[in-house]
């Protein structure tokens, strides 16, 4: 249970992170406003195209992160209420 209460707490923790990550990038200028032209060699498309590169970055990845976080917090509270569900029945196994 410890271990549960204790991600709860590091998941609850990341979701506020992640949670001002996108606040704080909504009023930023997005990527394709800013970014300049640039030519893209075939073979560095190639390349690129070979690499499966996942999003960490940007408001795109921050609200995946706030939604891994919140599947993470509902997993552990899954496990506080199945340990919570265990003791009750050894109680009443163990109760004469």
């Amino acid at each position: 249970m410890q271990s549960a209460l204790s991600a709860l707490t590091r998941l609850s923790e990341a979701f506020d992170r992640s949670a001002e990550d996108v606040v704080r990038m909504s009023g930023a200028p997005s990527a394709a406003e800013t970014a300049e032209t640039v030519r893209i060699s075939p073979e560095a498309r190639q390349a690129g195209s070979a690499t499966d590169q996942s999003l960490t970055s940007g408001i795109e990845g921050a609200m995946v992160d706030m939604r891994v976080a919140k599947y993470a917090f509902i997993a552990n509270l899954k496990v506080l209420q199945t340990s919570a569900e265990v003791e009750e029945t050894a109680a009443k196994m163990l109760k004469p």
